[in-house]
């Protein structure tokens, strides 16, 4: 039968990694929250990068205020930038269609003033395409908007761009536009009108990387930090971590470079320093946890003076995982404690599921699994009111992993149903990424591989036959294109056919009703034509089935007293075990057959 996927939870460690871990000193300043109340920002710069965490942490309502208090003031034209960049963001956030067109236009009109008339025009039309609750045509919005920028940029009496007659529109090159159209698309992530695939993202911030250089110096501001942030976290997104690592590693290069040439670390509003690191404390904690610590201890010491609790919870939650991958038992039981506090100051709820699911891991991971019932259940309350599917996915499997460790098979059978409902769901939604879905099919599989085991543990037929109907729905021949290898289906089919085998016998063993010696005949012969079926290549996987089905009949066969079939399948299953060289089932067998060669002779058959 297929290995068990639900308890598949790390072990309790101990601190053998505990010389590469910082002290737990440094923990205790890090996890601190941030030092309330922050002081009010003194200039634009400063009102741009609180106005853009505000946005960040759910506040666009009070970064909107926050942008319109530092409106006029004078500042660096990059700097002024960058407000209206984040007021474009509050606008879209709280779908003001009229205070959007005005932010617009101001900052269209600032790149007019800055000379930066293609910037200009490619950041009108990308933002046109973004407007909430747009009336009129494109062309006309268009119009509206220009014609407002150029009325600002010409009451400030600065000239126009070199090289345009009067009344000549800005054209924008069409690798402006995938610049802007990139930046402009990310910076807006969370907004209706940005929610995307991943990978189009990714593809799109890509290629935005490519021609940037071509466009950089008619810029106002440059973008490759934030593009490579946004890339990286696009291919997180999308599944590709090794692709996200990379990413990241470069942007921070990029930065030490930058810092280097001006003498000295500089902010930016999209926080790119601190994103990096946190897309590193993400992707890196399963294969290199202690380096996944680090970097979450290097972006959480970063935000003692910026309050965005899903950001900080998110570094603690990735902190954690990265922690228990390590087997840090201390340090973990410390982060999990002050993760579980801290995810209370998260605004909306469907931002605690995955806080609380981690906190729930941990204890799980330290065997309190009393104290693990309680974080998980908030979750899955959570989790069911926002129908997150994904956050009852993992309650599923981690209330599974709680119930196969302490024994209580039948609620692990319950949990595990659950479990394989839940990703079957996630894969047959259409808006599931292609690399996210194969991966639910493959816990859906061993999820219901799980269920068909349990239920033959408690001898529950029909479970079993529910169990092995939705294995073969999802493994079928005929089912369309394989989203997994071929060999992995056909296994999982063996094993539903297998597994329908045995439930029958037993309960033809034990007088079930309405079960006779012809079903479990058919279902032999069901199994055998499955595994007659096997990929190229995978001769030696067949004789393991082939051979563990003639030993289970043989099992049945004796139970039954049919003692001279038993021991024709018994030597069949003595032979296959011989030739895959198997010597413990060999001897296995060699007692069956000599148990039945003596019950032979007892009864004189």
């Amino acid at each position: 039968m297929i290995t068990s996927g639900a308890a598949s939870l790390p072990g309790p460690g101990g601190e053998e990694v505990g010389s590469g871990l910082p002290d737990l000193g440094r923990f205790r300043v890090a996890l601190r929250p941030a030092e309330l109340p922050l002081p009010h920002p003194g200039d634009v710069h400063e009102a741009a990068h609180r106005a853009s965490d505000l946005i960040h942490a759910g506040h666009p309502r009070e970064a909107r205020r926050l942008v319109e208090e530092f409106r006029r003031t004078p500042a660096a034209p990059a700097d002024r930038f960058q407000l209206l960049r984040t007021a474009l963001h509050g606008s879209l956030l709280i779908a003001d269609s009229s205070q959007f067109r005005e932010d617009a236009a101001d900052l269209v009109s600032l790149l007019h003033r800055q000379r930066c008339s293609e910037q200009a025009a490619a950041t009108l039309a990308v933002l046109l395409e973004q407007e909430p609750a747009a009336h009129g045509t494109t062309a006309q919005r268009t119009r509206a908007v220009d014609a407002s920028a150029r009325r600002r940029a010409t009451e400030e009496t600065v000239p126009a761009s070199r090289g345009r007659r009067r009344g000549q529109a800005p054209q924008a090159s069409a690798e402006m536009l995938v610049v802007m159209r990139a930046l402009t698309r990310s910076s807006l992530a969370g907004t209706r009108a940005a929610a995307t695939d991943p990978r189009r993202d990714a593809a799109r911030l890509r290629a935005a990387l490519s021609v940037l250089p071509e466009v950089r110096e008619r810029m106002l501001v440059d973008p490759e930090r934030e593009l490579r942030l946004r890339f990286a976290q696009a291919l997180e997104g999308a599944g590709d971590l090794a692709g996200a690592t990379t990413a990241a590693l470069d942007l921070l290069e990029l930065i030490e470079l930058e810092e280097v040439d001006a003498d000295g670390p500089f902010s930016d509003p999209a926080r790119t320093l601190t994103g990096a690191h946190a897309v590193l404390a993400r992707t890196l904690g399963i294969k290199h946890p202690l380096q996944a610590v680090h970097h979450a201890l290097e972006a959480l010491e970063a935000l003692h003076e910026i309050e965005d609790p899903p950001l900080r919870v998110g570094l603690i939650t990735a902190l954690l995982r990265a922690l228990m991958a390590a087997g840090a038992t201390a340090h973990a039981s410390f982060t999990a404690g002050r993760l579980l506090s801290l995810q209370r100051s998260l605004g909306g709820d469907a931002l605690r599921v995955e806080p609380l699911l981690a906190v729930a891991t941990q204890r799980i991971q330290a065997e309190r699994y009393d104290a693990a019932r309680v974080p998980l259940e908030q979750a899955r309350t959570i989790a069911r009111e926002q129908r997150d599917q994904h956050g009852l996915l993992e309650a599923a499997r981690l209330a599974a992993s709680i119930h196969e460790r302490t024994g209580e098979q039948a609620a692990s059978l319950r949990e595990l149903r659950i479990l394989a409902t839940a990703a079957r769901r996630l894969a047959d939604d259409l808006s599931t990424p292609g690399a996210a879905r194969s991966e639910l099919i493959r816990t859906e599989l061993e999820a219901n591989a799980l269920v068909l085991r349990r239920a033959l543990d408690l001898e529950l037929l029909e479970s079993v036959i529910a169990a092995a109907r939705a294995i073969e729905r999802r493994t079928r021949p005929d089912g369309g294109r394989p989203v997994l290898p071929t060999e992995l289906l056909w296994d999982h089919r063996v094993d539903a056919r297998v597994g329908l085998f045995i439930a029958t016998g037993d309960a033809l063993a034990r007088g079930v009703t309405g079960v006779d010696e012809q079903d479990c005949e058919q279902r032999r012969r069901e199994a055998m034509q499955v595994i007659d079926e096997m990929p190229p290549g995978h001769d030696a996987r067949a004789r393991y089935w082939a051979t563990y089905l003639d030993d289970r009949h043989a099992h049945l066969l004796t139970a039954r007293g049919e003692l001279a079939r038993a021991r024709r399948a018994a030597r069949r299953a003595r032979e296959g075990w011989a030739q895959l060289g198997r010597d413990e089932d060999v001897t296995r067998l060699d007692a069956l057959q000599e148990q039945l060669a003596q019950q032979e002779q007892l009864t004189g058959e």
